[in-house]
């Protein structure tokens, strides 16, 4: 059992992040482009390539995981990266932090970019397709972020492909995340 003490000590070190910045750092270290991510200096999850036969820019992908984690205070993917799992609770570690609850964030992510890929990335798009939306509530539905509304998905998927196609552009960049305010703001490396 914990002491009150260690509880609140817990508690801080489970929450996402209020404010913070992430680098993303293209890497040449191979034959294909890879991302580096770092928040502080610190390296944030592996480094990541497109896993694709063709240069399609996925490896800038985690900026949809830091965008949900700011927008819609819910990235399963973003707790496991920052190693922000709510251990204290073993309910909430397992089922809210857990294997399948990333995966589903994976795999939301994943579908919306394959929708956005037919879509010029959501270039001069201003709304989602309804069936997409549902499909992601419906998808969410056993986790703690079902209350969002459709509206509010909408908005950090696209706030996500602003900064997903700035980072495309210019090969990394620095974002800047703010969940007091539900900013989200890119800024040239």
């Amino acid at each position: 059992m914990l002491k009150q003490n260690e509880h609140i000590n817990s508690c801080f070190i489970e929450e996402l992040p209020q404010k913070f910045m992430v680098k993303f750092e293209e890497v040449q270290d191979s034959s294909f482009p890879q991302v580096k991510v770092t928040i502080d200096e610190n390296q944030a999850g592996d480094i990541v390539d497109d896993n694709s036969y063709e240069n399609d820019g996925y490896r800038y992908h985690d900026v949809f995981h830091y965008t949900f984690a700011t927008l819609l205070d819910w990235s399963p993917c973003v707790r496991s990266m920052l190693k922000r799992k709510r251990k204290s609770n073993q309910d909430i570690d397992r089922i809210e932090d857990g294997a399948r609850a990333a995966i589903t964030e994976e795999c939301i992510s994943l579908m919306i970019f394959s929708n956005a890929k037919q879509n010029d990335f959501y270039t001069d798009v201003e709304s989602i397709d309804n069936h997409l939306l549902q499909t992601i509530k419906n998808m969410t539905a056993p986790f703690e972020v079902k209350n969002k509304t459709a509206k509010e998905w909408e908005k950090a998927i696209l706030k996500s492909y602003e900064m997903f196609r700035l980072l495309n552009l210019n090969k990394g960049g620095i974002v800047h995340f703010d969940a007091q305010n539900k900013s989200v703001e890119y800024k040239k490396n």
